[in-house]
């Protein structure tokens, strides 16, 4: 599955590269829209397996997952199943625009609430921190760097947290670049999780050197 990208600005001007990331996100959530179900299911299929064989080595993680939005991974099943066998999970509370997210314990039973663009939160549930963060990827690239939304949320979050949770980015395949241009304040993911496996990534390789001096875009949930 090839995707016709936009050609990759490789010097110019921070509003290019800004530009160019914003045009390719269209395209990846336009591809990722357009999956047709029987596609879409045989993928998550293969990505929910390869999560089961990553949480089998850490049963007793409090796992900060995502509730699936515009066509994403659902990883309820896997967590669902974490849960029954030890281990406990959380959801993100975003508390308002440009602020870091909070997590809240969630179980199936939990009561869900619309929150921050619509997506739903957990109600009336506490704060815990989380071993790992999940964090779904609209495109990444071989260095771990991932383009999301636009909102800046996980940058955020994970600055603002006492202790680094594992970040693991879960996506598909066909939305590997070659290099999302990462922004000045992108933090690259631990571990990626695609169709196609599980990828350890070396962040003590990832430098400074070759970010744009700019934060993220505005955040595009609401297109």
């Amino acid at each position: 599955m090839s995707l016709e990208l936009p050609v990759a600005p490789r010097s110019g001007s921070v509003e290019k590269q800004s530009e160019w990331r914003h045009a390719v996100r269209r395209v990846l959530l336009g591809w990722r829209s357009a999956l047709d179900a029987a596609t879409h299911q045989h993928l998550s299929d293969q990505i929910r397996g390869h999560f089961e064989t990553f949480l089998k080595d850490r049963p007793a993680a409090t796992v900060g997952f995502y509730w699936p939005i515009q066509n994403e991974i659902d990883l309820r099943p896997v967590i669902e199943r974490h849960i029954a066998d030890g281990g406990t999970a959380a959801l993100p509370v975003v508390p308002g625009k440009d602020q870091p997210m909070l997590f809240h314990d969630w179980t199936p039973q939990t009561e869900m609430v619309p929150g921050f663009a619509r997506i739903p939160e957990p109600r009336d549930t506490q704060e815990v921190p989380v071993h790992v963060m999940l964090a779904p990827l609209v495109g990444f690239d071989p260095s771990g760097y991932r383009l999301g939304y636009g909102g800046g949320f996980f940058d955020r979050t994970l600055a603002a947290v006492k202790r680094r949770p594992l970040v693991v980015g879960i996506g598909f395949e066909a939305t590997k670049l070659d290099d999302i241009l990462p922004h000045q304040y992108d933090v690259p993911v631990d571990v990626l999780i695609t169709d196609q496996g599980i990828r350890h990534i070396d962040t003590t390789a990832t430098g400074d050197a070759d970010k744009t001096d700019q934060s993220s875009p505005p955040c595009h949930l609401g297109e």
